[in-house]
């Protein structure tokens, strides 16, 4: 969970659980909940969500999420769909390597270019803090997602809908 002077890109302890994962299934477990994070997110922000896929071309920790563009939302919306993904890592202790979410800190950092330094960290602990509470109230929809995400490598717009609407 995210909390204020915290690196969102620190490691926490891995439980049992992922100690027992070999590396193929601890990284596509881990971007299955990334993208499961930015999908929820988008979704409870009204974004139109498509389809979703983990272990593309042969890397097991990359994801990709269809998310309708939000750059006619709030600020701070924009950087929690960013910032959301390590969120629901974090959550649900489902970390992959180091360089996990660098695209999305990438997006983050474009987004908030135009501030002087100290702004940007303010809005970025704003956009992780929304993106904390989204994922933390709507956690079971992201394990839903995540769990089928995972078992099934690959999702439809209509598979996802219909897990977001249960």
């Amino acid at each position: 969970m995210y909390k204020e002077g915290t690196s969102f890109l620190a490691k926490i302890p891995k439980d049992n659980v992922q100690h027992q994962q070999s590396k193929p299934e601890r990284d596509q477990r881990g971007a299955a909940f990334h993208e499961a994070g930015h999908i929820v997110v988008a979704w409870c922000l009204g974004l139109t969500v498509g389809g979703a896929q983990i272990a593309i071309g042969g890397d097991d920790a990359k994801g990709s999420a269809e998310i309708q563009s939000a750059s006619h939302t709030d600020l701070v919306d924009q950087l929690a769909i960013c910032a959301a993904g390590l969120e629901a890592q974090e959550l649900f202790d489902a970390l992959t390597h180091e360089g996990a979410g660098w695209g999305d800190y990438g997006k983050m950092v474009e987004l908030l270019g135009h501030l002087e330094e100290e702004e940007q960290l303010r809005m970025m602990h704003r956009g992780h803090g929304r993106a904390s509470d989204l994922v933390s109230t709507h956690r079971a929809k992201i394990e839903r997602l995540a769990l089928t995400l995972f078992d099934k490598k690959r999702l439809g717009a209509e598979e996802i809908a219909r897990i977001l609407a249960d």
